[in-house]
């Protein structure tokens, strides 16, 4: 039988950006300089444990100038960029949505904070036969994971997991799947997997 894999986005779920290796950097990259995220992007992200690395809400864009906004907290970040730099999950700096999370791979040239590349945060799209309403979750939990056949899965930071979290639910931070997929994912390809965040993504 098909692996049934019921999909819960109660959450700000996975970014298209997040593939667990946060410290990617371009080919251009030589130097290794410091990250600095905004804290929203923290709670599920390890960038302050990587390098050359700004993270934070997108503001505006001068072409004039081939300069962006960037608010990280409650800093503005003057970041350059020219036609070398690469965009991901955009059509143009242009058409980013203000305030939209963005991860930036930096450089320094000439004193200026330089855009080796721009990703844009993108939502998980899940199709609706995988959704599981919020209903039918709290059925499953009453009935336990064992008699309901399925695993429930946390894929917040672990510290909001321990703050609280849905009753049988496993913590499994999304950016260490990898690591975590052995030990938590069921051997049974009829138990359902449901994943929850969060926030609706």
């Amino acid at each position: 039988m098909l692996r049934r894999v019921l999909t819960l986005m109660i959450g700000f779920a996975a970014m298209a950006i997040a593939t667990g290796a946060v410290a990617v950097v371009s080919a251009e990259v030589k130097d290794k300089l410091p990250s600095k995220s905004d804290q929203s992007c923290l709670k599920c992200h390890e960038y302050d444990k990587a390098s050359n690395i700004l993270a934070g809400k997108f503001v505006d864009v001068a072409n004039k100038s081939k300069s962006m906004q960037v608010q990280i907290d409650q800093d503005m970040e003057v970041i350059f960029f020219d036609d070398s730099t690469v965009l991901k999950n955009a059509p143009s700096l242009k058409e980013i949505p203000k305030q939209e999370s963005v991860r930036i791979v930096y450089s320094k040239k000439d004193g200026k904070i330089f855009a080796e590349q721009v990703e844009v945060k993108k939502g998980l799209e899940v199709s609706k036969d995988q959704l599981i309403t919020v209903e039918q979750v709290a059925e499953l939990v009453t009935k336990g994971s064992e008699k309901g056949k399925y695993v429930l899965l946390d894929s917040r930071p672990e510290d909001m997991y321990n703050q609280g979290h849905i009753p049988s639910a496993l913590p499994m931070p999304f950016f260490a799947f990898d690591k975590l997929q052995e030990k938590l994912l069921p051997k049974d390809k009829d138990v359902m997997q449901i994943y929850y965040c969060a926030g609706f993504s």
